[in-house]
């Protein structure tokens, strides 16, 4: 007996995380997973009859879910890897941003503490040159008067 297949053109949307994650998760199946149609089926069925166990009032039994296929096993485990590849790239980029943060932070405290050094050197320094220079401007000018005075 010949099977009867129908196709159906799927298009996902990337900017919406599910689909994103769903559609990376097709990409990387291989011919020894199964079809797309096979896995995708599988999953809905697996939903869809779990939520109308949950919708009719009927307990899910420990035995149906424990008992699953070696396939669906090693499908859900490579998805749950992906899931955790996923999650860990997103949680080390969010980590990478706050450590540059925190570094151009310290680096601008940092160029601002020198900087602020830096200016209240240069105002000591001219303070004292000023000093210098009227030094011998005030002595001139007592010896100036010195002279008025014993002249």
């Amino acid at each position: 007996m010949r099977k009867t297949y129908k196709c159906s053109n799927i298009k996902f949307c990337m900017e919406d995380e599910n689909q994103r994650r769903t559609w990376e998760y097709l990409q990387g199946i291989t011919r020894k997973d199964g079809s797309y149609g096979k896995i995708l089926s599988d999953a809905f069925v697996a939903v869809l009859d779990g939520q109308m166990r949950v919708g009719t009032g009927k307990a899910v039994s420990d035995v149906d879910s424990a008992i699953l296929p070696e396939q669906d096993t090693d499908i859900l485990e490579k998805m749950l890897d992906r899931i955790l590849e996923s999650k860990f790239h997103e949680i080390l980029q969010e980590l990478q941003k706050v450590l540059s943060e925190q570094i151009s932070n310290s680096f601008s405290e940092y160029v601002s503490a020198v900087h602020s050094d830096e200016e209240k050197l240069i105002e000591k320094t001219n303070a004292d040159g000023m000093e210098q220079m009227q030094e011998p401007e005030l002595s001139e000018d007592m010896m100036a008067f010195a002279f008025a005075m014993g002249g």
